[in-house]
């Protein structure tokens, strides 16, 4: 049924559900603030997919609650003074108050503090290096519902395109730990989005982020072509410095899918090209916001680590990934990326299986055997897959030892499967 719901009738049905805040707006799907601004401002009234979601809610409710609410209802109506003409006073208030709760002009969080609000607090989750990759998920998801439903509220054009950019980097953060979750099909939607949404705030930095992303996906499903294609895409409008330098670090594993050797040495070439550049070219989005849109030194010498693997180039793929450990714990303790770290730590052991040192294998793998379960991830399992496959493929007694300690290290979490 059709109702008009304003901020004292969504109370009367928190009321009615007996729900605190917390609880009324995870019911709902909104945000706690809009339950309390609606206790601030009874006579508000709620945007349509509120309205919706209210109706929604009333309708699935038990007997008894929608008793309760029928009967709070009763008394706001005649509060009120019935429904009749009223008196002139009594329009002219009703005029009045209509003026004043105008959605239009008085949509939830739309002045520019709560835009700068919702900036702070995408920037914020970005640089949450140690959290959960679900945390991060659900924490992104969050601000990004809360920037759209202001999006579609406010009226300022320069507000609009402040909101589109929280979008886009709130959905890429999305997309990346989706990945890291083992959720391709969602991480490439994701990134899809947020290239769509950096779009249109004309932000071509986060554009090549999310084609970046687009890239990554395509080279751990194996298809290097389609990764090359987002990888000129994206080249065609990064800004100089940090946003072309990673999305050559990318390509240069798309390369190597494509064993070719010779266009990886030359990309990562260009890559110190595009390090010296970014000297003279400073990027918001990697420096100054930074956390998971950073691609310094050690992510890059981690790249470049992972594509010589790919060719078997053991030599060439240790010394890139002990650098990039190097770059990682000269990191302050609370900022270093345990995933990131764990992984280069694995490709370290892949490195020296392809060299035949098993000992240095076992040494570089003895932190993560550690990692406790919920933070082994799709990346750290994809990993060590290849480890194990060396390991299966040696008759050395020892290399059968270890490569049962690493199957027992990926049966103990639901991370991807041994292949």
């Amino acid at each position: 049924m059709e109702r008009r719901w304003t901020g004292e009738l969504a109370c009367a049905l928190q009321a009615a559900t007996g729900l605190t805040n917390e609880q009324f707006a995870e019911r709902l799907g909104v945000a706690v603030r809009t339950v309390s601004y609606w206790h601030s401002r009874p006579t508000c009234s709620p945007v349509p997919m509120a309205q919706d979601l209210l109706t929604t809610m009333l309708d699935r409710a038990n007997d008894a609650t929608r008793q309760r609410f029928t009967e709070a209802k009763n008394r706001i109506e005649a509060g009120r003074g019935g429904g009749g003409s009223g008196s002139v006073e009594e329009v002219m208030s009703a005029a009045v108050a209509d003026a004043a709760d105008d959605p239009l002009l008085n949509g939830p969080r739309s002045d520019r503090e709560s835009v700068d609000s919702l900036r702070a607090e995408a920037t914020a989750i970005a640089r949450a290096g140690n959290t959960k990759a679900l945390d991060v998920f659900t924490a992104a998801r969050r601000i990004r519902e809360d920037a759209r439903n202001l999006a579609r509220q406010t009226r300022r054009v320069s507000d609009l395109a402040d909101l589109y950019l929280v979008v886009g980097q709130t959905g890429a953060l999305m997309a990346s730990t989706a990945f890291d979750l083992g959720h391709w099909d969602t991480s490439a939607a994701l990134a899809r989005a947020a290239h769509k949404y950096a779009e249109l705030a004309g932000h071509a930095s986060l554009q090549a982020w999310a084609l970046g992303l687009n890239a990554t996906l395509a080279n751990w499903a194996s298809e290097p072509d389609m990764a090359l294609a987002y990888f000129e895409q994206g080249l065609r409008i990064a800004p100089a410095g940090q946003p072309r330098l990673r999305l050559r670090y990318i390509a240069s594993r798309s390369f190597a899918l494509t064993e070719d050797a010779h266009s990886v040495r030359e990309v990562l070439a260009a890559a110190e090209d595009d390090r010296a550049a970014s000297e003279s070219h400073s990027d918001e989005l990697s420096e100054e916001i930074g956390g998971e849109f950073a691609f310094g030194d050690a992510r890059a010498a981690a790249c470049a680590a992972a594509s010589w693997l790919d060719l078997a180039r053991g030599e060439e793929a240790e010394r890139y990934a002990l650098q990039a450990l190097e770059h990682y714990h000269r990191l302050p303790a609370a900022r270093r990326p345990y995933s990131q770290i764990n992984g280069t730590a694995i490709d370290v052991a892949t490195a020296r299986l392809h060299m035949n040192d098993l000992d240095g294998a076992r040494s570089a793998l003895a932190d993560v055997f550690g990692l406790p379960a919920e933070k082994r991830n799709v990346s750290l399992s994809g990993r060590m897959a290849k480890a194990h496959k060396l390991l299966r493929a040696s008759r050395d007694p020892e290399a059968q030892r270890l490569a049962s300690e690493v199957a027992e290290w990926q049966t103990s979490n639901s991370a991807q499967p041994l292949q």
